[in-house]
């Protein structure tokens, strides 16, 4: 009778502690790509570079500041501005698809401000670094 207890003890508590598991990892990913998303197109909509994006490029960018390697800084600079872009993309069409947007006219509000932002990184007035 005790092994028996014992075991549907285990399972309950073996149970129990994969729901809070399976839990906390729902809430880390969703926490992780949608509010960082949501986080970055608050600083988009903005026209400026995410921080998220631009933190390892100034890192970087630093270093080859400080070893004065100017041509290597000008090659990081225009591969940043490419990543950068390609990212931008990608949040504009999360924001066509997704359904986590208010409504339409909040979705084509949002689209605009991120074309103003990419017609301001084409012009070349933002580079994050």
């Amino acid at each position: 009778m005790n092994t028996i207890f014992l075991l549907m003890l285990i399972f309950a508590l073996s149970v129990f502690l994969i729901m809070i598991a399976s839990i906390w990892f729902m809430n880390f990913f969703s926490r992780k790509y949608i509010g960082e998303k949501h986080m970055v197109l608050e600083e988009l909509t903005k026209g400026e570079v995410p921080k998220l994006w631009s933190e390892r490029f100034k890192q970087k960018c630093k270093k080859l500041q400080k070893r004065g390697q100017h041509e290597k800084m000008a090659k990081l600079k225009q591969d940043a501005n490419e990543t950068y872009m390609k990212k931008l993309n990608k949040i504009v069409n999360y924001i066509q698809k997704t359904k986590l947007v208010e409504n339409e006219e909040t979705r084509s509000m949002i689209l605009s401000d991120l074309q103003k932002t990419r017609n301001k990184w084409e012009a070349g007035k933002e580079n994050g670094i």
